[in-house]
Order: C-alpha cells, then structure tokens, then sequence
C-alpha cells in the first residue's frame, strides 16, 4: 500500500514516475504514526463537539513518524546523489528519516438520512511538510532536510455505529511543486474514533504515507541530487480535540 501511495502522489502531480534503479527508495517501512487534530466549529454546534455531525469548521492537524530502512543497488545500477554524497553500485544504503506533517484547513461534513449515522467530509487548505533523511553506506554518511508548503486536499466517509464511536476513512493529497523539498505526498487513514469527554475524542486505526522528492533532475537524469520515493505507516494513534 505504501508503494501504491508513492505512486499515487507521482500520478497527481504528473511527476514521470522513475524506473527503480534511477531513483532512492525509501519503501514498505513500518513504523508508529502519532497525530493531533484541532477542531473548531462555525455556527451551530452539536450536542458533543467531539462526536463528527454535519457543519462547517476549521481543522488544524499536526503528525509525523521516524523510521529506517535499507536499499540494496545491485552491479550496473546507476550512481545516486544525496546531500553532496554520490552512492556508486553495488552497494547497501541504509535510510534514516523523520517526517513531520502540519495542516490547516476548511472542512465541510455531511451526515445523511434521520439517524445521521453515515456521512462525508472534504477539506482544503494549507500544509507543511517535513523529511530529515541521513543515508549510509559503508563510511559514506549524507543528511539534507527535505521541507515545503503547499496546499492540501482531503475526502472522507465516516459512519457512526455508536452514539459515541465511528468509523472513519479519509485520504490526504498534499502538492508543493518544489523539486527539492517535499514535492508532493498522500496519505490514507483508517481508524476507530470515540468520543472521551464533550470536547475530546481518542482515534486508533492504521495510517500509511506516500511521498516523492523529484528534486533537481534533468532529462538525461544526471543532477546534483537524485529522485526521492518514500512510502511508510502503521498502527496510529491520534488525539482529538474540537469546540
């Protein structure tokens, strides 16, 4: 699902998607995946803030996740760039990262029929993305801090099975259009959410990530800095707090 996710973001942001040896993969890398939502409701509130019901609102979001993971580049695969190392096959490259991801954005959820138990939400806004990545191969060590804003989107499909519990899906696509930061990502949550306290929900679920750097490549790939493809996630957690 990671690689899918990495690849995703290379289709929206029409980034020609590299063939793997031309390329640093960061893939398939499990890892524990933390968040903290703020939400502020326009206009008339629920009965419990912290219980998802139809409305406008502002969300505030803040997550990140660190991780390791290594790259094997067999004899003939091209040399790679990173951080003024450049990394000649064969070797071993081992990847070290922390990701960190800030958003703020309109969200607009509507639940249907008399129970208002299955409902959508849509959001749009602004983000901040982060990537501290070291990488090492034998006494070659190379670190740069991949970092962008850019707008952020999102869609989501919550269904409340209890009164205080829900379930809830939703995909996030960021886009920077910087070559060297973070040039786009995506993420997929899915997660069980409860209502703690009026204003407090607690959410535990699976989140993956998905990312690419395209960074500064010229058409006959050679460039300073190589293309980056980053796919990671796991179990989540996540703490809501919304007024």
């Amino acid at each position: 699902m990671k690689k899918t996710l990495a690849l995703v973001v290379a289709i929206v942001l029409s980034t020609p998607a590299l063939a793997d040896h031309r390329e640093f993969e960061v893939e398939d890398t499990s890892t524990f995946v933390p968040s903290l939502r703020l939400g502020i409701d326009f206009g008339a509130r629920g009965e419990s803030p912290a219980v998802p019901h139809t409305g406008h609102g502002l969300e505030i979001g803040f997550s990140g996740a660190s991780g390791d993971d290594t790259q094997f580049r067999g004899t003939g695969a091209p040399s790679l760039t990173f951080g003024g190392q450049t990394f000649v096959a064969p070797t071993t490259i081992s990847h070290e990262f922390d990701f960190r991801f800030f958003e703020i954005a309109y969200r607009y959820r509507h639940f249907f029929g008399a129970t208002q138990r299955f409902g959508i939400e849509a959001l749009g806004g602004l983000g901040y993305a982060e990537m501290d990545l070291t990488m090492t191969s034998g006494l070659q060590r190379a670190n740069d801090k991949l970092q962008s804003g850019g707008l952020v989107g999102g869609f989501g499909v919550i269904w409340k099975f209890l009164p205080q519990t829900s379930l809830q899906s939703r995909i996030t696509i960021f886009g920077s259009g910087e070559q060297e930061g973070v040039t786009g990502a995506a993420r997929f949550e899915l997660s069980v959410a409860h209502a703690l306290a009026r204003n407090i929900a607690l959410r535990a679920g699976l989140t993956s990530w998905g990312l690419v750097s395209q960074r500064d490549e010229d058409d006959d790939f050679s460039s300073p800095n190589s293309h980056l493809r980053a796919g990671f996630g796991g179990l989540s957690l996540g703490l809501d707090v919304a007024f």
